[in-house]
């Protein structure tokens, strides 16, 4: 069965200090996800939310809202789709057509499998579209949805796990590796490798895992954000050349460093 559904703006971008979020009230849904930097975000008339990075808010229809980045720079996502109310929808979806004048928050999945769904989103949408790509996109939307509905904050991790893993983070973006070793990371935490390979296995990812997601963050950041070149970008996230630089990030991201650049050019202002 084909499910349709009207896809509107799929995109990654920055929200930047002096750039304002809104005012905007849309008549459709808005996914909005946070990967790195915090921003503040007023919905509705309820007191401002704070979100930082692997945190995300889904405003229903007709939700007006506005906001701000409260660090120098923040990167997001933003999908904006609406539901066609004479067809049959996927469970998840069909729960949502009766959302309207508010939002549902998520917090503490910046390790979860669902970023990189979300990730996978925005690459669909700048694929050529046709009948079987609308049902995969549908089918993608349906399984993100679920995921974050279904998977509590509790079970990502613990509070101060969560804490650490943001600050680690905070911390490999401002000072980036050099070599990008799990040697190396765990003396720049100041901790044993033994340690470190337990903390990260008991909130469900690998030193390999976490290391390559460092990169990649990095990669991202200064791709959309710099005109370096990319054999100079590969070499400060720890590849030693940039054919490796070149499939590793392709692996992650499913399209070319080049490819991404061009895609993020313009800055996301809302």
């Amino acid at each position: 069965m084909l499910w349709v559904m009207g896809f509107l703006v799929h995109d990654f971008g920055q929200f930047h200090a002096e750039h304002k979020i809104g005012p905007n009230t849309w008549p459709h849904f808005d996914l909005l996800w946070i990967y790195s930097g915090k921003v503040t975000i007023q919905i509705g008339r309820a007191e401002p939310l704070e979100l930082n990075g692997g945190d995300g808010v889904l405003i229903y229809p007709n939700t007006p809202f506005q906001g701000k980045a409260l660090t120098d720079t923040a990167f997001a996502s933003a999908q904006h789709f609406d539901l066609d109310r004479s067809k049959e929808l996927p469970p998840t979806l069909q729960r949502l057509r009766a959302k309207k004048g508010g939002c549902r928050v998520y917090r503490g999945f910046s390790h979860s499998p669902v970023v990189a769904d979300i990730e996978r989103a925005i690459h669909l949408a700048s694929e050529p579209q046709n009948t079987a790509m609308s049902e995969l996109r549908w089918l993608n939307l349906a399984m993100i949805l679920n995921q974050l509905e279904s998977t509590s904050v509790v079970d990502q991790a613990a509070p101060e796990g969560r804490e650490k893993l943001t600050a680690w983070r905070q911390a490999f973006r401002k000072t980036p590796l050099l070599k990008a070793t799990v040697s190396e990371l765990a003396v720049r935490l100041d901790i044993t490798s033994q340690a470190l390979r337990l903390f990260l296995r008991q909130h469900g990812m690998t030193p390999r895992r976490f290391l390559l997601e460092i990169r990649m963050q990095h990669a991202r950041h200064l791709l959309s954000g710099t005109p370096r070149p990319i054999k100079e970008i590969a070499s400060e996230c720890g590849y030693a050349d940039v054919v490796a630089f070149h499939r590793a990030f392709a692996g992650y991201f499913s399209e070319t460093p080049a490819n991404y650049r061009e895609r993020h050019r313009q800055l996301f202002t809302g």
